[in-house]
């Protein structure tokens, strides 16, 4: 899991796997009818659906939408988009932001664009979503058109550019929920976190030593990270724990648990999850330990495999001292 830097999203891309699809000769049959012409436009939280997001042509809450035609003449477009937002305390919420663009003439043509005949051959899986957007005329009314789609039945590429061209202005924002607090932002941890040792131990683990990787003989930073497991996420197939706490050790400390981590006896079966374990990051990557529960540790061998070990009192006793 990395951590996220502050951005402004009017389009949003998701890339996968390049494949590829076959399409079905001929075009469909747009949407019929005329837009429906709402009354002033409030807001975005008032009036995008709760959660509104990305959408395709053909599917979600955008399919069946009627093309934008001559009943109907915007002069502005109103994008509703959500995205992380560093605070000044160094936490980091999911705002929602409302913005306006006044020059929606590239838009506008584009969206009148008609669909293009569906292809019979290749198409690359990449997914353009646009954003939630509708348009406004001179007297404040708005719709919310559809849009043409391309021979693989995606957003035609006039329409992703002339959103991305844009140029907006913010009209407001508001906060929808906290997703990096303060103290994990200052101690450098993630606000969620995988406990990976319970995904290890389903099986694949080695019964070897473990083994800090090389390189960590003299003095390192090492960062650690505590995370509680709510209810609801234990047993699932990758927990996600909820961060408490952070430090870094000190070089003794971090001696110390290397030296606990080296000579931890294999761990036994277990069917009993963890209510709290600790990360610590180290320049190679990452060890755990459960600090309840089974007690176990997630290291690696000499090879580089992971093991599985069981935790000392007195690692766990480090790990957890304020």
């Amino acid at each position: 899991m990395s951590r996220f830097g502050v951005i402004f999203v009017v389009a949003t891309a998701v890339v996968v796997t390049a494949a590829g699809c076959a399409g079905q000769a001929g075009a469909p049959a747009p949407p019929s009818g005329h837009p429906t012409i709402e009354p002033a436009w409030t807001s975005c939280a008032a009036e995008a659906p709760a959660g509104a997001g990305p959408a395709l042509p053909g599917r979600d809450d955008i399919a069946g939408l009627p093309r934008l035609d001559d009943s109907f003449r915007p002069v502005a477009a109103i994008l509703c988009t959500s995205a992380p937002l560093r605070r000044p305390d160094g936490g980091a919420d999911l705002t929602a932001t409302e913005s306006r663009a006044d020059d929606v003439t590239a838009l506008v043509t584009a969206l009148r664009l008609p669909d293009e005949p569906l292809t019979g051959g290749a198409c690359t899986m990449e997914l353009y979503l646009p954003p939630f957007f509708v348009l406004l005329d001179a007297q404040g009314r708005w719709v919310r058109p559809g849009v043409p789609g391309d021979g693989c039945g995606k957003v035609r590429i006039e329409v992703r550019e002339a959103l991305q061209g844009l140029r907006m202005t913010p009209v407001s924002s508001r906060p929808i929920k906290e997703i990096e607090s303060s103290e994990a932002a200052a101690a450098g941890c993630s606000q969620q976190w995988a406990d990976m040792v319970w995904v290890t131990g389903g099986g694949g683990a080695s019964d070897e030593a473990a083994v800090v990787p090389p390189g960590f003989d003299g003095p390192v930073r090492v960062r650690l990270c505590l995370y509680r497991v709510p209810a609801d996420q234990q047993r699932t197939g990758k927990p996600a724990g909820d961060f408490v706490s952070g430090r870094y050790l000190s070089d003794e400390q971090w001696a110390e648990a290397r030296r606990e981590i080296e000579s931890a006896p294999p761990a036994g079966p277990c069917t009993t999850p963890a209510n709290r374990f600790a990360v610590l990051h180290i320049a190679a990557g990452q060890l755990y330990a459960e600090l309840d529960g089974c007690g176990r540790l997630l290291a690696q061998t000499a090879g580089g495999r992971a093991t599985l070990r069981k935790a000392s009192p007195a690692l766990l006793a480090l790990l957890t001292a304020r």
